[in-house]
C-alpha cells in the first residue's frame, strides 16, 4: 500500500503527541497477580489492519465508576533504543459514537490494566495473558529491580501490539477469516484500458474517482493523466473540492451559526458542477474554480478547456448530480485508518482551521466517516434500485 510522504517542519512536528514504549513479558506473569486490585477495565476495538501504516483504535474504559470512551490514532514508529518512538493523537468521543462503530465484525480485545508506578503499565487480557509496558524508563528500572528483573523484552515484535492480539483472536474466533483486510489500490494503468475502450464510442469520456478525504485520489489521478498524455489523449480534471460553497455561504444557510459539517453533501455545489461539466463536454470552455483553504471560500483561478477525456475527483465525485450511466465510475478502496492517518497530517499541514490534532481526529471520526458512509449506502441504494 502506498503512502503519501508529507514535509514536516518543527511547527508542525510539535503539533504531534508521541509516546516512547518498551514492552515486556514477565517469566512469572502470576507474580503481578496482586496488582489486579487496583485495575480497571478496558474494552477496545480496531477500524485498522496491521498491514496499515496507521493504528486507529476505540476503547471504553471504566474507572473511578464512570465510563470513559476515546478513539487513538497512531502512526506505525521506528524502533529506537529507547523503545517504539511513534506518533500517538487521542481524543475523546461520545458512548454515541463508541456504538456507532463497534461491530462483531472488528477485532476486539477485553483488558484489566493498572499503573504501579508512574508511565510503568501492566494489562492482564482476557485470555490470561500478561504484559508490561514502560513510558518512564527510570520508574521501569525501579520496578524491574523489585521483581528480580525477571521479564522479558518484547519491543518492536509486531505480535506484542494490541492491534495484533486483537486480529489474531479475530482470525481464531472466525474459522481463520481476516477482519479489514486491506483492498488492492485501484491500478491506473487499467482505468486508462478502460478510457481507451470508452472512447471508441463516447467522446468526450467522463472518468469518476471517489473515496474518503486521504484516500488518495489526486495521486491516482495524476498518473492517469501522465498514462494518457503518454498516449496523446488529452484530458483534463475537475474536483469536487473545488465547488466548496464556502464558508460565508454555509454560515449563512445555517442561520448565522458557525459551520461545522464541512463533509456533508450540501458544502459542495453539485449541480453548479453538473452545469460546468454539461458545458465542457459540449465543446465550451469553463471557468476554474478552487477553494482557499486558508479562509475556506471558493475564487476563480483560470479557464479549463474542452478535452477528450473528463477526470472527477472528489469525496462526492459519483453524486448523481454529475454521473450517468455511461460514465466511467471507481471508488478508491483505501481503508478508514489510512485515510485518516494522511487526512490529519496534511491538515495540520495545510489547513489552519483543523490546526488540533485531537479536535481533528474527532472530527474525522464524528463527522467525516459517518458522511461518506451515508453517501456510500445511498450509492448502494441507488445502484440496487
Amino acid at each position: 500500500m502506498s503512502v503519501e510522504q508529507l514535509t514536516c517542519d518543527k511547527e508542525f512536528e510539535s503539533k504531534l503527541s508521541r509516546e516512547v514504549e518498551k514492552k515486556f513479558l514477565p517469566i512469572f506473569p502470576e507474580r503481578l497477580d496482586v496488582f489486579r486490585t487496583d485495575s480497571y477495565p478496558i474494552e477496545q476495538f480496531y477500524l485498522s489492519h496491521p498491514a496499515e501504516p496507521f493504528s486507529l483504535r476505540l476503547r471504553e474504559s471504566f474507572v473511578d465508576g464512570k465510563l470513559n470512551y476515546e478513539v487513538t490514532l497512531k502512526d506505525s514508529g521506528v524502533l529506537t533504543e529507547a523503545g517504539v518512538d511513534r506518533m500517538e493523537v487521542t481524543a475523546t468521543i461520545s458512548s454515541e459514537l463508541y456504538a456507532y462503530y463497534r461491530s462483531a465484525e472488528l477485532p476486539i480485545i477485553r483488558k484489566l490494566r493498572t499503573e504501579p508506578r508512574p508511565g510503568v503499565i501492566i494489562d492482564f487480557y482476557e485470555d490470561g495473558a500478561v504484559q508490561v509496558e514502560s513510558e518512564n524508563e527510570p520508574e521501569w528500572r525501579l520496578f524491574a529491580a523489585e521483581h528480580n528483573d525477571a521479564f522479558v523484552e518484547i519491543t518492536g515484535d509486531r505480535s506484542s501490539t494490541n492491534e495484533w492480539q486483537a486480529h489474531l483472536g479475530f482470525r481464531r474466533a472466525n474459522e481463520g477469516h481476516e477482519a479489514l483486510t486491506p483492498q488492492a489500490d485501484l491500478d491506473p494503468t487499467t482505468i486508462v484500458r478502460d478510457i481507451e475502450y470508452a472512447l471508441t464510442t463516447q467522446m468526450p469520456t467522463v472518468v469518476h474517482i471517489g473515496g474518503r478525504s486521504g484516500s488518495g485520489k489526486s495521486t491516482i489521478v495524476r498518473k492517469i493523466r501522465e498514462l494518457l498524455e503518454q498516449r496523446g489523449i488529452s484530458s483534463n480534471t475537475m474536483s469536487t473540492d473545488d465547488y466548496h460553497r464556502g464558508t460565508r455561504w454555509l454560515t449563512e444557510y445555517n442561520g448565522g451559526e458557525v459551520w461545522t459539517h464541512w463533509d456533508d453533501a450540501i458544502v459542495y455545489d453539485t449541480k453548479a458542477m453538473a452545469i460546468d461539466l454539461a458545458n465542457l463536454q459540449s465543446g465550451q470552455s469553463i471557468y476554474k474554480r478552487e477553494i482557499d483553504w486558508t479562509i475556506a471560500e471558493p475564487h476563480l483561478t483560470g479557464v479549463i478547456s474542452p478535452a477528450q477525456v473528463i477526470i472527477i475527483e472528489g469525496i462526492y465525485a459519483r453524486s448523481p448530480d454529475i454521473s450517468t450511466p455511461n460514465d466511467l465510475l471507481y471508488e478508491m478502496p483505501t481503508p478508514l485508518a489510512t485515510c485518516v492517518g494522511r487526512r490529519l497530517l496534511r491538515d495540520l499541514r495545510e489547513r489552519p482551521q483543523f490546526a488540533d490534532p485531537a479536535q481533528s481526529l474527532a472530527y474525522m471520526l464524528s463527522e467525516a466517516e459517518p458522511a461518506y458512509r451515508t453517501q456510500i449506502s445511498a450509492l448502494l441504494a441507488q445502484t440496487a434500485s
